[in-house]
């Protein structure tokens, strides 16, 4: 998710190291089914500079029910393709 987003990113044995900066976004996330990873891709596009998407957020309402609507009241932009 994080080199979706324009996120330099570097593994080195068991450690992840993430170089700073703004993240660019743009980049599509693949879910897999997995709710968390749908949620936290979207609300890691807030803070990129163009739009992060998913491929499927049918799955995200089964455990957090009213999660598009929260996000929007606090100011986030989501739209189906």
């Amino acid at each position: 998710m994080l080199r979706a987003g324009g996120v330099h990113v570097d593994i080195d044995d068991d450690d992840l190291i993430i170089h700073g900066g703004r993240p660019a976004g743009g980049g599509l996330v693949m879910t897999q089914m997995d709710h968390r990873l749908a949620m936290s891709a979207l609300v890691f596009g807030l803070a990129t500079d163009d739009k992060m998407r998913i491929d499927d957020a049918r799955f995200i309402d089964t455990s957090f029910p009213g999660f598009v609507t929260l996000m929007r009241r606090l100011g986030a932009d989501f739209a189906a393709p």
